[in-house]
Order: C-alpha cells, then structure tokens, then sequence
C-alpha cells in the first residue's frame, strides 16, 4: 500500500478554502451553538461601539463644545430633562458644563461595561477553539491508532508528534482566523462601508480603491510569502527532530564522545530555523508597511473631501439613515467630519487586520496539508462489513499462503503456509529478518495478508470483528514494556477486570513469584520503564500481563531471552501445562526453548524452509540444525565468560 504525500499543501484559492471549511467543519459543527453566540456577542457589541462613538463625538463637538441643544433621546441617556437642554436652540455654559459632567460619568460605565464584556468574549472565544482543539487532536491521535503497523514502519515518531502538538494548534488559529475572524471582520467592513457611503458615495469609492490596491498587492507578493513559509517550516521540523534525536541518543552521544559534533550541527540548524522565520516575518511586515500607506493615503484624502464638504456648509447625503447608527446630522458639522473619520479608520484598522490574518495564513495553509493528512488517512486494517464474532475455536490456527511486504521491492513474507492445531505449542525459529514477528503480528491484525489468508477454525480473521480477536489473541512483546505505575496496575493494563485470583496465577505460571517479595508486593510502583526491576524480572511480568488475560491464542516473542536456564525451564513447563485448550507462539532464538516445543517452524527470508519436532529438523542436517549448531556454540561461549 502506498500512503499519501506528506507535505501536501493547501492554496487559499477557492478550492483550498473549501478544503479548509470542509475539513474543519464537524468540530465547527460540534460548537456550532457556541460560534453563533459569539458572532452575535461580537456584532451586537461592534454596534454598541459604533453608536456609543458617534455619541460621544455628536455630544462632545455639538452640544459642549458649540452649545447646540441635545435630542431627546441624548438627554434621556444622561438622565436630563427636556427643559434647558432639549427646547433650547443655545445651551447655557451650565448647561454645557452639567453635560460634560454627566457625559463622563456615562463614558466611564460604558468603558467599564464594555471591557469587561470584551474580556468574556475573549475567553469565551478561547474555551471555544480549545473544545475544538481538544477534538482534532483526539481525531489525530485515534486515527493513527488505527492505522496499521506497514504505515508506523514508514513514518517517523516525532513527526506524528509534530503534527498531534503543533500542527494540530495550527487548525485551530485557522478556525480562528480563516472561519471566525473574517466572519466578523467582513461583517464590520460592510457596516463601515455603508455608513462612510451614506456621509457620501464618494467615501465608498474611495475605500474600494484602496481594498483593491491592497489586493492586487497581496496577489503579487503571496507566492513568496508560501514559499518562505514552506522553507522556514521544514527548517523548524529539522530542528524539532535534531532536539528529538539529541535527548533520544544522548548516552550514544557521550558514550562516542559526539557532543561537540551535535552540538555544532544543532547550531546550524537552530540558525537556519531563525534565519528562514525572520525572513518570513520581514516580508510580512513589508506587506503591513505597504497597506498602510495605501489606507493611510485613502484615509487623507477622505479627510480632504470632507473639510470641502465642511466649508460648504453642504448636507450629508444619507442623514435619514444614519440615524439607524445612532448618529442625528443632517448637515456636514464638525462633529460630522469627526463621525465619518470615525468610520473610515475603523474601516482601515478592520481591513489592515484582515491582511494581517491573510498573511498569518499562508503560512498556516503550508502546515495544514500536514494536519489534514492524518486526519484524511484511511486506516488499512478495518472491520469487514458484517464482522463475525470470535470463533469457538475447536481445531487451530492456519496461515495459507500467506505474503507481505511493507514495500513492494522488499518482501518480508512468501507464500508462508503453517498449521497449528489446539494444544499445541509452536516455536518459530530463523535468522533475523526472516519475518517471524511480523507473521504473528498478523494474527492481531496489526497488518493484513498482501495475499493469503489466515484462520481459526474456518473463518478468516478479516472478517471477525477487531475488536473481538484482539480480545482473544494476547502478545507479549520483546521489548517488555512497562508503565510508571504499580505492578497490579502493569498487570490489569489490558484486563482491568481480572480478580486477583487470576492475577496472581497468571503471576505463578510465569514465575513472577519475585512479587511477593517485594516490600509493597502487588502495589511496588515500577518508575519509568520498570527501572526499579532487573531485564528478567520485566520479562515476566510481561509474559504474566499477556497470560492474566487467559487468551485462546497467546504470542511470546524472545519470552525467555534474559531468563537463567532454571527460570527459563519452569516458565516453559508451566506455559505447556496452561496452553492445553490453546495455541501458543513462541518466537526464539535460544535452542533451549526451541527444544520444548511441539513443532517447530524454521523462516528464512520470508520462507517456511523446515517445519516438524525438534528430532525430525535435527535429523534433515538443513537450515535447522545449522542454526541449533550457531546458537549452541554462542551459549557455550556465553557460559564460558
């Protein structure tokens, strides 16, 4: 199976928009409610400014600075009365200074109601895209748990973490800045625009020119800007793995006396990483520098028109409407002229902010490829489509020709065909290589066949449910992986309702008798890795955690590597005893182990050469017994040391 392109990356063109909204649209759709309620916080708190500004500056300019009466709807806000205020053509200086007063007290209400309900916006703006964070990364993360082992063996570790830490965050702000923000920011253009048209059309046209400039600017310079995003990232991922492999390696490191070396090359590299984001950041603020004379240039020559339309003494030529803004001229005064700078600088600071988002999101759109590439993953190992239940399992196990390969020019197994019956122990045997952990990692359906099959009883393992045959098949890996926590809790990993009858015979079959010497017995906390344990003593407990769940099929690989020949003996009699009703597994190298198997299956480059009892294969003088001879002389030297 071929995976997808990596480092595929999104356009902000129609299709790669659609790609975006299409992608994020069921977590958006999970908080739908929520996003609803902030865009109509947001607007209604958007509007509240508007007509609180053209307030201020209609009350400010007119009535305490020129002494023109209030409306009555100015004087019920402040809580004044009609009489002196509203009926009277000039206002007295008391008047005017009661005004003043009262306006003050009002602004500081209005700034302190407003901040406050800004800030809960705003946080409610965060707990909102961390819900939806917190669901794209558990997405991720599911979705690579049920991709196939062929699909891990290809990928790298710390690039899968990339993309769940920070690439995930990533679709996020594009939540943010490609869904929520030019919702909103598209929104208030609108609603400046319509009210600097309506002081006069000329307005409207003049901030169109300048949202054009600006486009035809960011259409030229957006290439580069993708470009140097694209650089500066790969540059950034090199350097996330250098630190990744340095902490990793950092015995290696000491052991072969690296550490100037590393240490050099993470200079290097940390150097390219601030080189290319400082690039990328010079030409962002490039592009801010620009738009802003453009704006700034509409902003003046907005005000120029204006200040004819001032002297003039002319009328504004959409009064009638801007009263549904909260704003009462009907004539061009200098609260006017304020009023509609008011609406072009909001108009300009919304726009500027809008190409800054623009900017932010080619560099996003550049690691949003990588994001929505384990999110579109399919896994390879699914359910068939009317799963079948877990076999009684009366009769055994058989591989029928059975092929794979991680890829296509490199097989790993060849047409493997093998039996094994109930009750039978099954030691598979062969150089490194030959494909042994691979084939019994098929019977969890870690991977499936290229061709071939695989059964228990009569029924093909792709067509039992996953869910019930990792339920049925236990595996006890070489690597003998521990958790930090106590050895009960090592042992319920995978049967969490165990009794601790059955933990503890699964304990006594492995010879994990160790345990109750312990001064915390069961409850002995292990630290990382099982650090407080000898390889012996972790190699148990791991045959213990696959045994506790009392399995119809059971995978040992290497199960008795560290353990003493005694141990090793008393493990073997004690599996062969438990596994009469079962099928047992055994991937080994030591011959001692091989001997005490039922049969035994001997791989060589992804072949069954040999296959019988311990007699029969010695007996051929084949690959078998070439083998037995190399292990026996190895241990022989071992024991000689």
């Amino acid at each position: 199976m071929v995976f997808p392109d990596s480092s595929s990356d999104i356009k902000l063109n129609a299709r790669g928009l659609a790609r975006i909204y299409l992608g994020t649209w069921p977590y958006i759709f999970a908080e739908l409610k929520h996003f609803i309620a902030l865009l109509g916080m947001t607007l209604a708190m958007i509007g509240v400014g508007t007509a609180v500004a053209f307030l201020g500056i209609d009350i400010l300019w007119d009535s305490v600075g020129q002494g023109n009466r209030l409306s009555s709807a100015q004087a019920g806000i402040m809580l004044l009365q009609d009489t002196g205020y509203v009926d009277s053509d000039n206002l007295t200086s008391e008047a005017r200074r009661t005004i003043l007063f009262r306006f003050l007290i009002l602004t500081a209400v209005i700034v302190v109601v407003t901040t406050t309900v800004f800030t809960v916006i705003q946080m409610y703006k965060a707990w909102i895209l961390q819900r939806v964070n917190q669901r794209l990364r558990t997405r991720m993360v599911a979705n690579a748990e049920e991709l196939s082992l062929r699909f891990h063996s290809q990928s790298s570790a710390g690039d899968a973490i990339y993309r769940v830490f920070q690439d995930s965050a990533m679709v996020t702000a594009v939540v943010d800045n490609i869904v929520v923000v030019p919702m909103i920011g598209l929104t208030t253009l609108a609603m400046q625009l319509a009210i600097a048209s309506l002081f006069s059309p000329w307005f409207g046209c003049l901030l169109m020119i300048g949202v054009i400039t600006c486009v035809v600017l960011l259409v030229v310079i957006t290439p580069r800007l993708r470009k140097l995003s694209a650089v500066a990232r790969m540059a950034n991922a090199t350097l996330f793995t250098r630190v990744q492999e340095t902490f990793q390696s950092i015995q290696a490191i000491k052991a072969y006396g690296y550490e100037a070396t590393n240490h050099e090359r993470f200079v290097v590299e940390s150097s390219e990483g601030i080189d290319t984001a400082f690039r990328l950041r010079r030409d962002f603020a490039v592009v801010k520098v620009c738009t802003g004379y453009v704006l700034v240039l509409v902003l003046f020559t907005s005000d120029f028109i204006a200040t004819e339309y001032l002297l003039e003494g002319g009328t504004v030529f959409g009064a009638s409407l801007l009263v549904l803004f909260g704003l009462s001229v009907t004539a061009w005064t200098a609260a006017a002229h304020q009023a509609r700078r008011g609406s072009v600088e909001a108009f300009n600071l919304t726009f500027a902010d809008l190409i800054r988002v623009w900017c932010l999101a080619q560099d996003m759109a550049v690691g949003l490829g990588r994001a929505f590439w384990l999110l579109e993953l399919e896994p390879e190992v699914v359910d068939a489509e009317n799963p079948e239940p877990f076999p009684d399992m009366r009769q055994g196990v058989v591989f029928h020709n059975v092929s794979f390969s991680y890829q296509a020019e490199s097989p790993i197994l060849q047409d493997v065909s093998l039996t094994a019956n109930l009750g039978e122990v099954i030691a598979l045997v062969g150089p490194s290589g030959s494909g042994k952990s691979t084939l019994v990692s098929m019977m969890l359906r870690l991977f499936d066949p290229d061709a071939g099959d695989i059964r228990i009883d009569e029924t093909d393992l792709r067509s039992i449910r996953i869910e019930e045959l990792r339920r049925n098949v236990a595996i006890a890996l070489q690597e003998n992986v521990l958790f930090p926590v106590s050895i009960e809790d090592n042992l319920r990993y995978a049967a969490p309702d165990v009794s601790d009858a059955q933990l503890r015979e699964a304990a006594r079959i492995a010879c994990a008798d160790f345990v109750d010497d312990l001064p915390l017995g069961y409850q002995t906390e292990l630290g990382v890795g099982g650090a407080l344990l000898s390889t012996g003593q972790k190699q148990r407990l791991s045959i213990a955690r696959a045994l506790v769940r009392n399995t119809r099929v059971l995978i040992l690989d290497e199960p008795t590597a560290s353990l003493d020949a005694q141990t090793e003996q008393r493990v073997l009699s004690n599996l062969k005893t438990w596994a009469k009703d079962k099928v047992v597994f055994i991937i080994t190298h030591r011959p001692s182990t091989i001997r005490d198997a039922d049969r035994i299956v001997f791989l060589k480059s992804g072949r069954v050469t040999e296959a019988g009892t311990h007699d029969e294969l010695l007996a051929l003088g084949g690959d078998y017994h070439r083998f037995v001879s190399v292990e026996a002389t190895k241990d022989a030297k071992d024991g000689n040391r």
